[in-house]
């Protein structure tokens, strides 16, 4: 055997499937995956084995006579063979008639028959083994032949391939340590993954990084020369060429393989490459990707630019190509970058900038950083994006970005608003856009698209950059509108009405773009909280013309006001508004949820909750509406679902302070309907919290009155919360007779202003019917009235 080094690390389960004398044994990975270390070592600790032979096979056995001529040496070498006959003659008779167990290892077989048929040989052998028990057949290589796929179907057999041979982090750490390698488990694993798990590669690293004592996880130059010798060392260009080129891109389907190997059979090539193990695989909704281990694909990419940077720009200007008939601009972006083609780069930031922007905002980022200097420094989107778009700003938690309505009419208003700001005069930077307004852009681009926090950064910025300028001040209400809107849709009244308490108007702006936002966000605070002024500022809201996402807010705040402070008539007007406002939108945008949303609570208000199911129904995704589904399952009394939809509502990473109080009011009305207290009490005390901190009270509508009462406990404070006229709280009724009404009659009291008789009041709040048919006996008698029409008359005269 070849020398080899004796303390290299083979995976145990290896070991054991070779120990276990299948008739036959296949190991198939590629240069450097220990195949023959793992030979040698399961020699050593199988001393009781047959009596083995090892043939380590060379470029001879191309031709199949090359390859009995290597197998007869080696089985002459042990003198098992001693004959003139034809070795393929000779060989074939010894391993067809032997009587005795005989273990034949024969390595590199990715040499056997290569000019040939190699099925041919890989039949004969697995003929041989089929009909004789005494033989014992193991053969290593690189690529994937008949005989693992065939033979393995007609004998007994174990296939190792490359995962099985590949290295775990505790693999690499336990060889660090042979080695004297000052390497920790973390560091271990992360050389495991960086580099796929390859044996050669890992122990050259780890040797080299051990030599001097220094605590170096892992070598990488001796890495990227080990895997450029292993590029070199193929000898078949075509082969070598898939690996070069496909190494640019991140990852590839083989589409994008297709692309960008021009020459060859291309699947072919990615099945060889696959079977090696030299890439992973990886299944997604669109089919497989494929890509190379990190450490990999940077030695190939090294070799790419050091010895063919020409083809570097090739394969980026395939790529570019592919991702234009595809309509990816941010693919197209980024390889233009790569291309050098600056031209194209700055048409595609121009037609796409705000899909990009909420998209790929982190790879604007990166791909804005490429640009030359010059080019930065005059064109204001790309300052936007090298200043703001990094990952301190923009989450790098993968969330899916769906791309909704690009609203021209919004930023063409934008536009022209701004412009006329900053005295008629034509805004700095390319294209007549400046940074504030490329700012302001990202701002109404994230706001619509649900990025509320991005968007609050964004104006936020916006704002800045036009109070540094001294005549600034006027535009800079651009940003403070647009922060007072985002605080307003998040559920933040205080804040919001704060910010526009710091706007001034000038006569005029009133009905622009900048007046109607700002219009719209005094309303919804307004509602928010409950505020005295909310009749005059949803009344003041004005009419647009533009059937857009702004106007769509509108609406969603009259309906918000209707169902808080209107009559059933107002509330069923309202429905009609929201079914129409709802057709105008993009089917799955946030706009859509949002007035979904206000549309399944104005239905429910008005006693229409079979079609506020079919709404619920309709909506895809579901996971946009599901404060609705939480809404509607408490208004069917299904307490389990309305626990299980707000807990994840609140659990979700797109959470805004109005859907986190609705869903623990929510909550806190199923337990204190199903008789948790506890529960109730801790749910209703995290509603109270978050009222307290963004003024929000008007989720508090969503319990009833009677469920508010009993989990307020008489605090005048957490009472005075309640979302009435003028911030009053529920108004307790004295009975005319000499006993005042328990709190379980006036809980009851309180329950029947929502529910028309016994049935519904025991379900709501957690009772047997037959206690609630008591105690409103004891009620009308305490009030002196003889039915439901008469108490409330009577709890109304006296509230």
């Amino acid at each position: 055997m070849p020398r080899l080094p004796r303390d290299a690390e083979v995976p145990e389960p290896v070991l054991a499937a070779l120990s276990s004398h299948y008739p036959l044994t296949v190991i198939r990975g590629p240069r450097g995956y220990g195949k023959t270390s793992a030979l040698q070592q399961w020699f050593d600790i199988s001393p009781d084995r047959p009596q083995t032979v090892y043939s380590a096979l060379t470029t001879v056995s191309n031709d199949g006579d090359g390859f009995w001529s290597e197998v007869a040496a080696a089985l002459t070498g042990a003198g098992l063979l001693d004959s003139d006959d034809d070795p393929h003659v000779a060989v074939a008779g010894l391993l067809r008639t032997r009587i005795e167990p005989l273990l034949l290892v024969v390595d590199d077989m990715h040499e056997a028959g290569l000019h040939e048929d190699p099925g041919e040989i890989d039949d004969e052998l697995v003929e041989l083994v089929k009909h004789n028990d005494q033989l014992y057949l193991v053969v290593a290589g690189r690529t994937l032949r008949p005989i693992e796929t065939t033979g393995t179907l007609s004998v007994d057999a174990a296939v190792i391939g490359p995962d099985d041979l590949r290295l775990t982090g505790d693999a690499v750490f336990r060889l660090g340590r042979r080695l004297g390698a000052e390497l920790t488990k973390d560091e271990a694993q992360q050389v495991a993954v960086d580099l796929g798990g390859w044996p050669s590669a890992i122990r050259a690293g780890l040797v080299r990084s051990s030599g001097d004592g220094a605590p170096a996880t892992i070598d990488r130059d001796v890495v990227e020369h080990y895997v450029a010798a292993m590029v070199r060392d193929l000898r078949f260009e075509k082969v070598r060429a898939f690996l070069l080129r496909t190494a640019i891109p991140d990852e590839f389907d083989l589409d994008i393989a297709r692309e960008i190997v021009p020459e060859g059979n291309t699947a072919r090539l990615l099945r060889n490459v696959l079977m090696a193990g030299l890439i992973y695989e990886r299944e997604t909704v669109e089919g497989s990707r494929y890509s190379y281990a990190p450490a990999i694909r940077s030695a190939l990419v090294r070799m790419v630019r050091e010895q063919h940077p020409e083809l570097e720009i090739e394969v980026h200007h395939a790529l570019m190509r592919y991702a234009e008939r595809r309509h990816l601009p941010a693919r197209v972006l980024a390889h233009a970058a790569h291309a050098g083609e600056w031209e194209r780069a700055l048409d595609v930031l121009d037609h796409d900038w705000d899909r990009l922007l909420v998209e790929e905002p982190l790879l604007l980022g990166d791909v804005a950083r490429m640009f030359p200097a010059p080019l930065v420094a005059e064109n204001a989107r790309l300052r936007v994006a090298v200043d703001y778009l990094d990952g301190d700003v923009v989450p790098r938690d993968g969330r899916n970005r769906r791309h909704g309505p690009d609203s021209p009419a919004l930023y063409t208003e934008v536009l022209r608003q701004h412009a006329d700001l900053r005295d008629g005069a034509t805004p700095s930077g390319h294209d007549g856009r400046d940074v504030q307004l490329v700012l302001l852009q990202w701002g109404v681009a994230s706001a619509l698209h649900g990025e509320l926090d991005i968007a609050l950064y964004a104006f936020s910025q916006a704002r800045a950059v036009a109070l540094l300028d001294s005549t600034g001040a006027q535009t800079a209400g651009f940003g403070t509108t647009g922060l007072a809107l985002v605080h307003a849709i998040q559920g933040e009244p205080r804040t919001a009405l704060r910010w526009l308490a710091e706007l001034e108007l000038e006569p005029g702006r009133t009905n622009g773009i900048l007046g109607t936002s700002a219009s719209v966000a005094r309303a919804l605070a307004s509602v928010d909280a409950a505020g005295e002024d909310a009749d005059a500022s949803v009344a003041a809201l004005p009419e647009r013309h533009h059937r857009d996402e702004l106007w769509a807010l509108a609406v969603f705040v009259r309906a918000h006001h209707a169902v808080l402070a209107g009559g059933r008539d107002d509330i069923v007007a309202v429905t009609n508004e929201l079914r129409a406002a709802v057709r105008y939108l993009r089917r799955g945008s946030r706009a859509e949820a949002l007035l979904t949303e206000s549309l399944v609570e104005a239905l429910l208000a008005a006693g229409m909750a079979d079609v506020a199911r079919q709404v619920v129904a309709r909506v895809e995704p579901h996971q946009l509406i599901r404060v609705s589904q939480a809404k509607l399952a408490l208004h069917e009394h299904a307490y389990d679902e309305v626990v299980r939809h707000a807990s994840r509502v609140l659990d979700s990473r797109a959470l805004t302070q109005r859907y986190a109080m609705e869903c623990q009011v929510l909550l806190a009305a199923a337990y204190h309907a199903t008789r948790q207290a506890g529960r109730a009490g801790e749910a209703f005390d995290a509603a109270v919290t978050l009222a307290q901190q963004t003024g929000q009270r008007r989720p508090f509508v969503l319990m009833g009155r009677h469920a508010f009462v009993a989990l307020a406990a008489s605090d005048g404070d957490v009472l005075r919360l309640w979302p009435g006229r003028h911030g009053a709280e529920p108004p307790v009724i004295e009975s005319r007779g000499s006993n005042a009404l328990t709190s379980r009659e006036l809980e009851i009291l309180e329950a029947l202003a929502d529910h028309p008789g016994p049935v519904g009041i025991a379900q709501a709040l957690g009772l047997s019917t037959n206690t609630v048919k008591t105690q409103l006996r004891s009620v009308y008698r305490k009030l002196d009235v003889s039915n439901r029409a008469e108490a409330l008359a009577a709890a109304r005269r006296q509230g």
